[in-house]
């Protein structure tokens, strides 16, 4: 056999893929076997069959190869799609994470207090003023706890401020880096990464630049903001940790440097990967250090036209550990379909996505041939069966028969086998892209929610904010209040306008009447009363890090949508009495559903929602989702709750921040990984990928703020197609006075039993050749058949319109019985072969039936528990009237199961 180059990386590291191709070359050999043994003993009576035998060896062999074929890439393609999806998630998490950065230090560059120290260079008078900046500085960084430093450099590269005394020395002054002249002539932020001499000794460094502008424009000095570049690749990682610990994640730059590493044992920061080996990547593995790697590389796919540095996140698996979840399956091939994937690793598959399947266009055609050689083999054996009463008893042929019957079965055990391996190793594949999707939707949401909280308490430090609303609020002074009022508007707007996630941002005094909105204040009800238990909730705030958040819910902030409020306390001086509040309504109706949209598989009908624990939807990636439609009531989603409460730990059902309901980081964390499980939701059948919002940071962690949210992604799935049991038919026997044994070929017709004495039977033949002709509804069509010596065309009836059931869907796609009918041949479609039987006696047929269908003239029956009503037919009668059988006939001809799913009964 000739593999292709998925065979190649994965048979020899999956026994089990192995021990398949064996069992499949061991039956070929069988099949080899019997046909010489046929040709040699008995050439006359396997005459009939060798040509089917043949052409259905042919097939097994072609689609054997296939099978192997299809099963080492699906395995492939698993393993591959995982490492693309961990890749993609780690470089798409940190990308998103990095636009913020640019927005914070174009925003901290206009901070009026830092401005003011930059333009005097440090130098006030006021001994307590750097003391003071530097305070606020360190109260912007407890907030934004992503950047480990925040550093003021004068005009001249020289550093003013930092947030520790010891950072700024003579030592620290040196040579403007390459990029400081475009910082100070354009306005805007720069991007740096490498080493700093303003950090000797720390190795590379990203670093986020803006100028510093008097209030006249004259480019003062640089604010400069180090992000803690790998404390948060560290975060990315063990997200995206596998349970076996064995992929390794990287971030590289554009020469394929390692900048970071999961696994510095094996891929050091530093050190350059093999050159070209992620230039181009495909399914071949790559080598490093001497070990081979299945690797993926991606770079981001950007966010709101920010595409970062030109960096990649690959995922790595050693070669030799890629596939070691799919062995150990058992020796029979047919075997290792229950040991399928739950995942790319290859797992057990759980039993929540039992019962359902994707839909693959290449299993779905090897299902479809499986299935036709399994046909022509159920009319070898049939006709064979069918034809042994003509047969002498001590013909060979019988015993080339049982080895025909043995083999089908052990053929058609196989196939279903591996049949059921593929199907559930595409169900794994789906799950497990279900399952980093979920989680990368709900990590995003994470990470732009804590920005939010900490906008909030950034901006509620601002003292014009401050002093503006406690001049609103001064009695007696309406034209003060009016200015202030119109003061603070403008700075809100101008707040707005930078970040514009916000639908609006207000001020609120401590009746929690807004008193200054950042846009559309005419389209607010006049004296807007805030919600009474969240202003409560804000004015009673302890401290700057402490903030309050609404439930999400309509709120007239955002135009009566639902949407998160984020609210802190104002005071006029640090640990002063609060004055009132800063209220961000989040435009959660556009920006979670671009969340949800951004997160979903690419070119997939998959749906994406958010919900609460109670499975109600926040928000929906629809087109016509739930957000859209303002006072609409959002569908629910009740599977989600029942996952919520079987793994939300008990006290994590808090909703507002403080120190009193604060929990540990890892209880949160631990919540519910993202999972992937079947369900049925408005009548359709989905896999769900479901995964918990666990926070970021301290955000939803160690806050005290809990609102516990899921993500959802829904890919709409098939049933699986049930397998019945065997339908029990009659016992052969052979017990009668004198002898009288009939043979009957038993064929289904849906659940309707048929059963043709062997001396009205020529042969069993595929109808695929059928020519459709004009005549009575019975009448299917015309087929050439063989017939003494030759061929001629029969015509050919559908045995279930006869019988009063619904035509058969493709007559096509029937088996064709010959039967001799008054002498001449014609043909009766049914929709399967059930088997043979060896009967005595006949048992007479109630008058009802035969007034109805004279060409109905027994039933067979041995009376025994639970087996089928099977009815005999007798071919010379169909000509004498077309009638279909009695209602109470076909409402229940058989004890058990539908025929038409039988298998061959040998």
């Amino acid at each position: 056999m000739g593999f292709p180059l998925s065979y190649d990386i994965v048979a020899p590291q999956m026994r089990s893929l192995q021990k398949l191709e064996a069992a499949l070359q061991r039956l070929d050999l069988r099949w080899e076997v019997i046909d010489t043994t046929a040709r040699i003993v008995c050439p006359g009576e396997a005459a009939g069959f060798l040509h089917t035998l043949d052409q259905t060896r042919t097939a097994f062999a072609t689609l054997a190869q296939e099978m192997v074929e299809h099963i080492a890439t699906t395995h492939l393609g698993n393993r591959l799609g995982d490492l693309a999806s961990r890749a993609q998630v780690a470089i798409d998490i940190l990308v998103r994470n990095l636009f913020e950065r640019t927005a914070d230090v174009g925003f901290i560059a206009t901070d009026g207090p830092l401005v003011a120290f930059v333009e005097a260079a440090g130098d006030s008078g006021d001994p307590d003023t750097a003391t003071l900046l530097r305070r606020r500085l360190q109260e912007y960084r407890a907030k934004y706890t992503v950047y480990d430093d925040i550093l003021l450099l004068d005009a001249y590269a020289h550093p003013l401020l930092g947030l520790e005394d010891q950072q700024v020395s003579e030592a620290l002054i040196a040579q403007e880096p390459a990029w400081w002249r475009g910082a100070m002539d354009r306005p805007g932020y720069g991007e740096h990464y490498g080493a700093s001499a303003w950090y000797p000794g720390e190795g590379d460094l990203l670093l986020y630049v803006h100028r510093v502008a008097s209030a006249q424009g004259r480019a003062c000095g640089v604010v400069v903001l180090r992000f803690g570049l790998h404390s948060e690749l560290e975060s990315i990682f063990a997200d995206l940790r596998d349970p076996e610990d064995r992929v390794a994640l990287l971030l590289v730059d554009g020469s394929d440097r390692v900048i970071a590493s999961s696994k510095p044992a094996e891929f050091s920061v530093g050190e350059f990967l093999a050159t070209g080996s992620l230039q181009s990547l495909d399914a071949r593995p790559c080598t490093h250090r001497g070990h081979d790697y299945l690797a993926q590389a991606r770079t981001t796919r950007g966010y709101q036209g920010y595409q970062g540095l030109p960096w990649r996140a690959v995922a790595l698996v050693r070669l030799d550990a890629a596939f070691k979840g799919e062995q150990g399956t058992p020796d029979s091939a047919a075997g290792a379909a229950q040991h399928i994937g739950a995942g790319a690793g290859g797992a057990q598959a759980p039993v929540e996505t039992a019962g359902m399947e994707v839909d693959d266009p290449m299993l779905r055609a090897i299902v479809e041939r499986a299935r036709a050689i399994e046909e022509g083999l159920t009319r070898v054996i049939w006709n064979g069966k069918v034809a042994e009463s003509a047969v002498s008893a001590g013909s060979s042929i019988h015993a080339v028969f049982d080895q025909i019957g043995r083999t089908g079965k052990d053929t058609i055990a196989v196939f279903d086998g591996a049949i059921q391996e593929l199907r559930g190793l595409l169900l794994a594949g789906r799950r497990a892209e279900m399952k980093a999707h979920a989680g990368l939707a709900v990590r995003i949401m994470d990470r732009n929610l804590y920005e939010r909280a900490n906008d909030c308490r950034w901006w509620a430090l601002s003292e014009e904010l401050a002093h503006a609303l406690t001049d609103i609020q001064a009695r007696g002074a309406p034209e003060q209040s009016a200015a202030a009022a119109q003061r603070a508007a403008q700075i809100l707007a101008h707040l707005n306008s930078l970040y514009t996630v916000y639908r609006r941002v207000a001020l609120f005094d401590r009746q929690g009447r807004v008193v200054a909105v950042s846009c559309d204040a005419n389209t607010l009800p006049a004296d807007l009363q805030l919600d009474a238990d969240l202003v409560r909730r804000t004015l009673a705030l302890q401290g700057a890090q402490a903030y309050a958040v609404s439930p999400m819910l309509p709120q007239a902030l955002a135009d009566g949508l639902p949407a998160y409020v984020y609210c802190a306390a104002l005071r006029t001086a640090p640990g002063g009495p609060v004055v009132g509040g800063i209220a961000l309504a989040f435009n959660c109706a556009t920006e979670l559903k671009a969340m949800l949209r951004d997160a979903l598989p690419q070119g997939q009908a998959v749906r994406g929602f958010f919900t609460d624990a109670q499975g109600r939807v926040l928000a929906s990636a629809d087109e016509d989702g739930p957000d859209a439609a303002e006072g609409g009531v959002p569908p629910v989603l009740p599977f989600v709750a029942d996952m919520a409460r079987a793994a939300v730990p008990t006290g994590a059902a808090g909703r507002q921040p403080g120190p009193a309901g604060k929990t540990p980081s890892v209880a949160t964390a631990s919540a519910m990984p993202a999972t992937a499980q079947r369900v049925r939701w408005q009548g359709q059948d989905y896999l769900a990928g479901v995964a918990a919002s666990t926070g970021y940071r301290e955000f939803k962690r160690d806050d005290g703020y809990r609102e516990p949210v899921y993500s959802v992604l829904l890919m709409p799935v098939q049933p699986a197609v049930a397998s019945s049991s065997a339908l029990a038919l009659p016992q052969s026997s052979v017990n009668g006075a004198g002898g009288n044994v009939r043979r009957y070929g038993v064929v289904a017709c849906g659940a309707l039993l048929l059963a043709i004495d062997s001396v009205h039977v020529q042969q069993a033949m595929s109808a695929a050749r059928l020519v459709q002709v004009p005549g009575p509804a019975q009448l299917a069509g015309m087929l050439e058949i063989a017939h003494e010596g030759s061929t001629r065309m029969a015509p050919a009836y559908d045995a279930c319109r006869i019988a009063g059931l619904s035509a058969l869907a493709d007559p096509r796609r029937a088996v064709a019985v010959v039967v001799t009918s008054q002498g001449r041949p014609v043909v009766l479609l049914v929709e399967r072969l059930v088997g043979v039987v060896s009967q005595d006696s006949v048992h007479p047929v109630p008058g009802s039936v035969s007034a109805h269908a004279p060409w109905i003239t027994g039933i067979l029956s041995d009376r025994g528990s639970g087996q089928a009503i099977v009815y005999v037919v007798d071919p010379n009668g169909l000509d004498a009237r077309w009638a279909p059988l009695p209602p109470e006939v076909l409402a229940a001809p058989s004890a058990s199961g539908t025929a038409a799913e039988l298998p061959m009964q040998r």
